[in-house]
């Protein structure tokens, strides 16, 4: 007997099945955001990626199955990911303004 077999994916088991290509997604709509959205040098790296996951959370949901139902923690480690891979910020500076260490 094969445990888990024939069981439902979980949310997250569902949302990560999608992780690869929505963190090269998420570092596509970040270098974007970045590039339009002008902030003050004094706003900080967390502030940024604040304002940056709500439509991302928001589109991550609707135009991707998967993550229809993903804890927001997961959707913020997807964007924390995309961040990095996007290369305007180290991981280093990424985990210092979020509070979290990325896998």
């Amino acid at each position: 007997m094969m445990l888990g077999f024939g069981k439902p994916k979980s949310k997250v088991d569902a949302a990560l099945g999608a992780m690869d290509d929505t963190i090269t997604h998420a570092a596509d709509k970040w270098r974007y955001f970045c590039d339009n959205v002008p902030y003050r040098t004094e706003v900080g790296l967390a502030d940024r990626i604040g304002a940056f996951s709500v439509p991302f959370n928001e589109g991550a949901r609707k135009h991707i199955p998967e993550l229809q139902n993903a804890p927001d923690g997961l959707l913020l480690m997807i964007i924390a990911l995309g961040v990095e891979k996007s290369g305007t910020h180290s991981r280093i500076e990424i985990e210092r303004a979020l509070g979290v260490s990325l896998p």
